[in-house]
């Protein structure tokens, strides 16, 4: 039954938003799991009216396209949320807009007992903005009930529904008491509290949020300092995800703990104890993620919140300093992303973490890379763990000749990586391939631009015969480490780019346009995406699967629009503090920045 009722304030927030800097979060309590705030109904919905993205979605070839995906959601729903709410609730859409014009919040409470399946029910608490009368809530929610009430005994025949009033500090509690066959409880409950529409369940979290509204919370969340953090760093919030990771993960931290001593990890020497602080997952305090409808596009900030940077956190190193130029990234791309990750430093951080896990597991890894060295007269940890740089570039393109799926799960691919003593690093390369009988001989090697190209050609899966079988090739040059996948086109257009010493995407003063809305100083990661190039081989794919799953409703291929414009690129940017990492986004009109 809760499900039910619960769904059309759900969905009506889904539909449109409100927010983070509203007051209906200071009546959440810290102890929250996960918390979602929308921030204002009618104004969301206003700014989508106008906005570049709905006019994308209402195009009618893409309408065309997606046709045979609509027509099978009409056949398949008897009874529309449209039909639903005009035939037995009475309202349009415009009325609904205007009973709920503001913000929306979802809180959960038990979600690590749910997961863990400790408990059956959760526990949530649905607050809205409330326009209407308290009369016509009434009338709204006794419609609900009867049509739920209906619905349940359906299923089974034994469960009966009594909404019940209660008084409570001055407030009126309207209670949906049920009988189930067996035993008697309160589902769910509602209340309107200073024009605050409330529904909660169990019982005893609509009461804690009749009082939060009528006396404050003991611990509101807004006042924890994760919390601040997260508004700080975050966006307008017209759609809001806080997971309170300081509530959210001791249970299930513990829950692994045991998992992984009934799973046999004591064998490498670890203890529960030890595992857990080596891992610090506890560290982490939260996850916080906002979206907001901007004029050209869709804004985002993200972050995770954590009290010290340990364990598992630890492995994520960057180097201060600028991104990496990278000019050789040619200016036609389909994406490409820079940074300062440190991998010397995040190898070396691992093995540390592993002693840290288990007094057995470091001496295994040393002895392991000391039978290496006797057999090569390589020392591994410092010509490879030790060796790579404080930088990574990856640029990627889509081959011109593979079409669907083959274009985007094999792109043509090159990553760069910084490298301290590339004389090091090439003869332990050398040395582990002369490990493998018969490595040498596979691989083909080549002279271009001044450097030297390693090649393993790649042979073809069975299972996807469409996807032509993928080169693997590397290169070490005076500084770098340079891998490839896919034929060694971009590879060679790289590195011709290296040796002329271009510019190219990255000092585009067009880029740079594109980053400015996000743009921070000591930002540790960039990053770029062409949504424009992927829409034909997306369209591709849809078509080529959907034969499989639809059969004769599947996509076709002449329905691709042909002239759909998508000028559409997606940007980030990362920052790392003492206390986190946070990431803004921006899904942007390129035409709106030029």
């Amino acid at each position: 039954m809760t499900k039910t009722r619960i769904a059309i304030f759900a969905a009506t927030g889904l539909l449109a938003a409100t927010g983070w800097s509203a007051p209906l979060n200071s009546y959440v309590d810290a102890s929250v799991d996960l918390h979602l705030s929308f921030r204002s109904l009618a104004e969301t919905r206003s700014d989508w009216a106008a906005h570049p993205l709905a006019e994308l979605v209402a195009d009618p070839a893409l309408q065309k396209f997606f046709a045979p995906l609509l027509e099978d959601a009409d056949a398949s729903e008897e009874e529309g949320f449209t039909a639903v709410m005009e035939n037995e609730f009475g309202l349009t859409w415009e009325e609904l807009f205007e009973l709920l014009p503001g913000q929306i919040t979802l809180s959960f409470f038990n979600m690590p007992d749910l997961i863990l399946q400790r408990d059956e029910r959760p526990e949530l608490v649905i607050m809205a903005e409330y326009a209407g009368d308290a009369e016509q809530l009434a009338e709204l929610m006794q419609v609900q009930f009867e049509r739920n009430a209906l619905a349940q005994k359906e299923i089974n025949p034994a469960v009966e529904h009594v909404m019940v009033e209660e008084s409570f500090m001055g407030e009126t509690l309207h209670l949906d008491e049920t009988f189930d066959g067996e035993q008697t409880y309160i589902e769910d409950g509602y209340a309107l509290v200073d024009g605050i529409f409330i529904l909660a369940t169990p019982e005893t979290r609509l009461r804690s949020a009749v009082e939060a509204i009528k006396a404050d919370p003991e611990s509101p969340l807004v006042d924890t300092i994760t919390y601040q953090r997260a508004r700080e760093e975050g966006g307008r919030g017209d759609l809001s995800v806080y997971l309170n990771l300081a509530s959210f993960l001791p249970p299930l931290n513990e829950a692994l703990m045991e998992q992984a001593m009934a799973g046999g990890a004591a064998m490498f020497g670890l203890s529960g104890k030890s595992l857990d602080a080596a891992l610090s997952l506890e560290s982490m305090q939260a996850l916080f993620f906002d979206v907001d409808l901007v004029e050209a596009g869709l804004s985002a900030h993200s972050g995770l919140l954590y009290r010290e940077k340990a364990g598992l956190l630890s492995l994520m190193a960057y180097k201060d300093g600028p991104l990496p130029q990278a000019g050789y990234v040619p200016a036609d791309i389909y994406s490409s992303s820079v940074s300062t990750i440190d991998f010397g430093s995040m190898l070396r951080r691992l093995e540390a973490l592993l002693a840290g896990a288990s007094p057995t597991l470091s001496p295994m890894l040393d002895m392991q890379l000391q039978n290496l060295r006797s057999q090569t007269g390589v020392d591994l940890r410092s010509s490879i763990l030790e060796n790579l740089g404080n930088s990574m570039v990856s640029v990627a393109v889509l081959p011109d000749d593979q079409r669907g799926v083959a274009a985007l799960v094999q792109p043509e691919q090159v990553i760069v990586v910084g490298v301290r003593d590339t004389e090091a690093l090439s003869g332990a390369i050398e040395a582990l391939i002369d490990l493998v009988p018969g490595a040498r001989d596979l691989i083909e090697v080549q002279r271009f631009a001044g450097q030297t190209i390693h090649t393993i050609r790649g042979r073809p899966d069975p299972n996807m015969p469409d996807v032509q079988a993928g080169d693997l090739s590397y290169v070490v040059t005076r500084s770098q480490f340079i891998f490839s996948t896919g034929t060694p086109s971009l590879l060679k257009e790289v590195l011709t780019r290296m040796e002329t010493g271009a510019t190219g995407f990255w000092q585009q003063a067009s880029t740079e346009l594109l980053f400015e809305p996000i743009a921070r100083n000591r930002a540790v990661s960039r990053s770029y995406l062409d949504l424009e190039k992927v829409v034909k081989p997306l369209f591709q794919m849809i078509v080529q699967t959907s034969q499989f799953a639809m059969g004769d409703k599947s996509f076709k291929a002449s329905d691709i629009p042909a002239g759909l414009r998508v000028p559409f690129v997606g940007v980030s940017e990362m920052n790392e503090a003492t206390d986190g990492f946070f990431l803004r986004s921006l899904l942007i009109n390129r035409e709106a920045v030029k």
